[in-house]
């Protein structure tokens, strides 16, 4: 039997989610631009036909402040995705949501009553991509010099959870009444104030939102540091991750296993997600062609520029064709360090090469059988639940051609689902 793969679909609310000069596109293709809600509904409604889980929105808090990323649309400009989420909820009745809110930036209070309003209004579909921010430029937009040292965001975010958990668990089950025969709308006994005060948050609640279908979002970290792993052990009930090779992803898993029952998990109990980037044709030859054109037309110093956000680095004032070597990064280290592991004499301008946007002789580049096949062998072989798809070209027509091509594939083969099971997000993620 055929193991289940979960697919979601993930961008930004932005030009180019993550393939740089995505945005480019024929002129007479194009039905609707990106800030155009009509965009935004058929990549929805695409997704829920192919029995997606979900559609996720990565976000971030900067850009803009260099020429070459704004020259470049570099995850710039960025509309907030949580506004457009209560919107999409009612276009689609099946397909869930996961949005990405900072622990940083965000107080607890705040971000817990938003999206436990935003699982009511989805019904339950609602899930929140757990990150502590990266790079200065965000820390500046918020009143801040900088953001605090790496680890330290961690253990600020494990105090923040806490807070989280205790906001969710205020009200018991069976707190709300709504007796109008008696006039009680709720027992005040059975709500409580939380009397949080930790090292960096105070909260004294009780949570003002009533119990959501899911009471918390389904929780997700995509943190690869060191750092970053135990936190997802502790917390996350499904982590994004990317590593190179079926070998890096089971040394992946089975380290994520071994954290998990270090903090007195079930390591089933947390899926993991692969980032992808697949593309389908008619035969390989024209699949490869159409993402050689597609990657070529990146400037080294557009994808430069991307990761010095992503790493917090100057990169102008580095010599990029040196070996990158052991230094350290203030902001995402995972992503460098599976470069480093993958070839320790890596420089950053061969990083630059395939960074978001893959390899020349990437394997799910190709016809849908050939995709599939590769997708259905990288989770047997190297361990994970399924794929974080991210778009190569223009959303809607490339979520179209997976939904056309490559989920009948997968579905013939017992790989994907054909209908939803269950009626949450939580039950789309344990269900299969």
């Amino acid at each position: 039997m055929a193991k289940k793969i979960h697919l979601t679909g993930f961008m930004l609310f932005a030009p180019a989610p993550h393939m740089i000069m995505s945005w480019i596109y024929p002129r007479e293709k194009i039905k609707y631009q990106w800030y155009e809600i009509e965009y935004w509904e058929h990549i929805a409604k695409t997704l829920e036909r192919g029995k997606f889980d979900m559609f996720f929105f990565a976000d971030g808090w900067a850009g803009g402040t260099s020429p070459i990323g704004v020259r470049y649309a570099i995850q710039f400009p960025n509309h907030d995705p949580v506004s457009l989420v209560a919107y999409l909820a009612a276009v689609v009745k099946k397909l869930a949501f996961a949005v990405t809110m900072s622990t940083t930036f965000y107080p607890p209070y705040m971000l817990t009553r938003k999206l436990s309003t935003l699982d009511h209004i989805t019904k339950g579909r609602i899930g929140w991509n757990i990150v502590c921010s990266l790079g200065s430029a965000e820390a500046r937009n918020f009143g801040m010099d900088s953001l605090p040292p790496h680890d330290e965001r961690y253990d600020r975010a494990d105090e923040y959870m806490e807070v989280c958990y205790k906001l969710w668990d205020s009200w018991d089950d069976d707190a709300l009444l709504m007796d109008m025969e008696r006039g009680i709308f709720a027992d005040p006994n059975k709500i409580h104030p939380v009397n949080f005060r930790g090292k960096w948050h105070r909260v004294d609640g009780p949570m003002t939102v009533i119990p959501s279908p899911q009471r918390r979002p389904y929780l997700f970290q995509a943190g690869s540091s060191e750092r970053g792993r135990e936190f997802a052990a502790r917390h996350a009930e499904c982590i994004f991750a990317s590593a190179i090779g079926v070998k890096g992803m089971r040394a992946f898993c089975e380290d994520m296993a071994a954290r998990a029952e270090r903090h007195g998990r079930n390591p089933n109990d947390i899926k993991i997600i692969w980032g992808a980037q697949p593309l389908v044709a008619s035969s390989q030859s024209e699949a490869r062609e159409k993402m050689h054109e597609i990657r070529a037309r990146i400037p080294l110093e557009a994808s430069l520029s991307l990761m010095a956000g992503h790493f917090g680095l100057d990169l102008s004032k580095v010599d990029i064709d040196q070996p990158v070597g052991d230094i350290d990064v203030p902001g995402t280290k995972g992503m460098l360090d599976a470069y480093r592991k993958a070839n320790p004499n890596i420089t950053f301008r061969e990083i630059a090469k395939t960074y978001l946007s893959g390899s020349d002789d990437n394997p799910m580049v190709g016809t849908p059988q050939q995709v599939a096949d590769c997708m259905q062998y990288l989770v047997e072989e190297g361990g994970g639940d399924g794929f974080q798809i991210t778009p190569a070209y223009y959303a809607p027509d490339y979520f179209d051609d997976l939904v056309n091509q490559l989920a009948p594939v997968l579905q013939s083969r017992g790989a994907l689902r054909t209908e939803y099971a269950g009626r949450t997000l939580r039950d789309y993620m344990t269900r299969g």
